[in-house]
């Protein structure tokens, strides 16, 4: 059993394994003794004990999750919130954070296209729900034991601009590599257009291996990113196709009014590009994510012209060689005959004597 020192208490579960810990919660997978059954549990902080304000808006959130299921978050089964304790319990589907499981490996693109449908899925259903999650980066990505994505993380997510009450923004939520430029410009205005732009730089991280601008501060990243580009996927990823990547570049454009209208187009487009066609468009213009770059790529082999005469004597030898081979299967084929011819002959002289 690990070391559990610094894990909460509450009373009627046993705390096994802390998952991950973000800004204003701590999610942590435990025993629910009285069911014998394993939980997760989203343990939220003193700022949302203290702050009524705070803690309204992220239960409202809740609740709003809690009616409208999608199948990136697991199902919530309870939610407590007192004077001196907050927390959520969730269905635990076993997950595992996908950075554990590809064990300092790239993702290939066929089980990356796999995801990418997935959280597309689900973020439609969020979108229909008026949610924004706000939060996609590798670490808060789990795959299922379905191998289905899963986000588990509650308290990134908030409501679309004029729909509910969301806390105030005094620091930016997400990590610097993968959120989207009006997440700190005007935070007031996201809505699911960031998490296609969080779609684009985490799918990106995890084909190429690469954390997005990654070798930066968060101020320095959050700056490059309106004026810089990072390379394309398919100058680090060995044979990543350029279909795929012009979808990655179109979520993460910079302009969320350039990114998709919505997630149906973003299927689609994941669909097209799976079967080697490009997205309608100008894409790579604005877009974070900069086009394949054609010197990365192996130069074909210098071509040698023919003339008329190189092409005759060409064909004269080839024919002189196929003539050696049929006259040399010939050969050998009658040296087997004469050899068949010969034992038989001495078998029939056998049996006459």
């Amino acid at each position: 059993m690990p070391d559990m020192i610094g894990s909460p208490e509450i009373d009627g579960f046993v705390f096994k394994q802390q998952l991950m810990c973000s800004a204003r919660c701590t999610l942590w997978r435990a025993e629910q003794t009285v069911l014998e059954r394993d939980v997760l549990i989203a343990v939220f902080g003193e700022e949302v004990l203290q702050n009524a304000g705070i803690g309204d808006a992220l239960f409202g959130v809740v609740r709003t999750l809690a009616q409208h299921r999608s199948c990136l978050i697991p199902d919530i089964i309870d939610v407590i919130r007192s004077e001196h304790q907050a927390y959520v319990v969730l269905e635990d589907c076993h997950a595992q954070n996908i950075l554990h499981l590809l064990n300092g490996h790239r993702l290939r693109v066929e089980p990356m296209l796999q995801i990418a449908t997935a959280l597309a899925t689900g973020f439609a259903e969020l979108q229909s729900a008026h949610l924004v999650y706000g939060g996609l980066r590798p670490k808060s990505l789990y795959i299922s034991e379905d191998s289905e994505p899963v986000l588990p993380d509650l308290s990134v997510v908030t409501f679309e601009p004029g729909v509910g009450i969301n806390p105030p923004v005094e620091t930016l939520v997400g990590s610097a590599p993968y959120v989207a430029p009006e997440q700190y410009q005007a935070p007031g205005t996201v809505d699911t257009r960031a998490d296609m732009f969080a779609l684009g730089m985490t799918l990106y991280a995890l084909v190429t291996g690469q954390v997005p601008f990654g070798a930066l501060s968060p101020d320095e990243i959050l700056q490059q990113k309106l004026k810089a580009s990072i390379p394309s996927p398919c100058d680090m990823a060995p044979h990543f196709p350029d279909t795929v990547a012009a979808v990655l570049a179109k979520l993460a454009h910079r302009d969320a009014a350039k990114r998709y209208a919505d997630w149906d187009e973003v299927l689609f487009d994941l669909h097209q590009a799976s079967h080697g066609i490009m997205p309608n468009g100008e894409i790579y213009p604005g877009s974070v994510i900069a086009p394949p770059n054609p010197e990365a790529y192996p130069k074909p082999g210098r071509t040698i012209r023919l003339s008329v005469e190189d092409l005759r004597l060409y064909r004269q030898r080839h024919q002189k060689q196929n003539r050696a081979w049929v006259g040399s299967l010939l050969f050998w084929l009658g040296i087997t005959l004469l050899l068949l011819f010969g034992i038989l002959a001495v078998l029939a002289k056998e049996v006459l004597s």
